[in-house]
């Protein structure tokens, strides 16, 4: 097989005194596992993949040929990308590696920093690795110190609080460490480990339903996942998402508390509901809503005293009413119309825009659209603008006879 061997420059000369650069093809090369478990076998990269469409690898692939078969330490998505692109030739850089031990601790150092970001799941695989590597290298200057501080003169008291001290304070570096390789706090650490070890524990039972689902809103938001753990419903709503009534968290959370898979599922902007009972001893019960948010539904209630419409969101958890038929057929049409007729006047554009909420028109409201429905505007629009042009008419002449 022939190499297309180039000079190394810009990388880290560690790796690169004794290596090689090369082009090979990308079947003779083999992912590391550990990537596909970290990474995932298929990420979505468009930025990269649209990079190397244009301009081709710029980046090696580092590879270990310690067993004899290249196995791929770096570069997993630059190496997909260019099967799917069909490139038929890859960088490849030949890194130094002595053990397995070795080959895993070069696959988190090169993608520690990684460009395209990482998931919250993929950081706390790689924190396992790294509290793995730590934990014993701490234990060892733990037995260390205390060695010398039994050489020493000291005291026993004084050796049992030095070494106590010391202990502690090794073990919140670790913590810190590792926390600091992740670039996330030493508190969404320890909250995060507890949602990744559910995760882990979901995997090994098989039920990869509820273990995709949890992974989701981990990544998502470790403060958000970590208070689903301490959840009552948790279990309830895992079942759910295994069992394939529901598909996330959220929806699990609503299908145990309401019986409804997603709660606004049912509720459409423009949609009128009767309530059982007045939000508001000020309202009437009759209300049409008129947005949707993450939160809340949104309706709007004509009061009572002073036929104002006002808002109010409420969960759909707590609405506690009756889907109707729309009151307002005829009225709302008009109003449409009304709207298309005038679509150059602002003004009456935000009054029609605002009576499509209303539920039930009053007398009052129903004149208004009556008289914009005669014409009689038109007219006096039509009207001023001929006395407008008199007047300005009228002062070209007066311009004229004064020359």
């Amino acid at each position: 097989m022939t190499y297309t061997v180039e000079i190394c420059l810009g990388t880290n000369m560690r790796h690169c005194d004794d290596s090689r650069v090369v082009h090979l093809t990308p079947g003779e090369l083999v992912v590391h596992p550990k990537l596909i478990e970290i990474y995932g076998e298929n990420e979505d990269r468009p930025a990269l993949e649209k990079s190397i469409s244009e301009k081709g690898i710029l980046e090696s692939l580092k590879v270990s040929a310690r067993t004899g078969v290249n196995v791929v330490l770096a570069g997993k998505c630059r190496l997909q990308i260019a099967l799917k692109l069909g490139i038929t030739r890859v960088k490849v850089e030949f890194v130094e590696s002595g053990s397995t031990e070795e080959d895993l601790k070069l696959v988190l150092d090169f993608n520690l920093h990684r460009e395209g970001g990482k998931t919250h799941y993929q950081k706390f695989h790689e924190g396992e690795y790294w509290e793995s590597v730590l934990r014993p290298q701490a234990k060892e200057r733990q037995r260390e110190s205390a060695r010398r501080l039994n050489q020493s003169n000291d005291s026993n008291l004084n050796h049992s609080i030095n070494d106590s001290n010391y202990q502690l304070a090794k073990g919140k570096r670790v913590i810190q460490e590792v926390s600091n390789k992740l670039k996330i706090s030493v508190g969404s650490y320890h909250k995060g480990k507890k949602v990744f070890d559910l995760i882990y524990q979901l995997r090994e039972l098989k039920k990869f339903q509820a273990a995709v689902a949890l992974e989701g809103e981990f990544n998502r938001s470790i403060d958000a996942a970590y208070r689903f753990l301490s959840d009552d419903r948790r279990n309830k709503v895992l079942d759910a998402i295994e069992s394939r009534e529901v598909n996330s968290i959220k929806d699990g959370l609503a299908f145990v508390g309401t019986g409804f898979r997603n709660p606004w599922r049912k509720f459409e902007v423009g949609q009128v509901y009767q309530f059982k009972k007045e939000p508001r001893t000020d309202f009437f019960k009759e209300a049409r809503v008129i947005k949707i948010t993450d939160e809340f539904v949104v309706f709007a209630f004509r009061n009572s005293k002073t036929y104002a419409l006002e808002t109010l969101g409420i969960k759909p958890a707590n609405i506690n009413a009756t889907l109707q038929d729309e009151p307002s057929v005829r009225e709302r049409e008009r109003v449409y119309q009304l709207l298309e007729k005038f679509s150059h006047v602002y003004p009456l554009q935000m009054m029609f825009t605002a009576m499509l909420d209303i539920t039930n028109f009053t007398l009052e409201e129903e004149r208004i659209l009556a008289d914009f429905e005669t014409g009689r505007y038109e007219e006096m629009v039509s009207k001023r603008k001929l006395e407008f042009e008199m007047m300005v008419n009228k002062e070209k002449t007066g311009d004229l006879c004064a020359a």
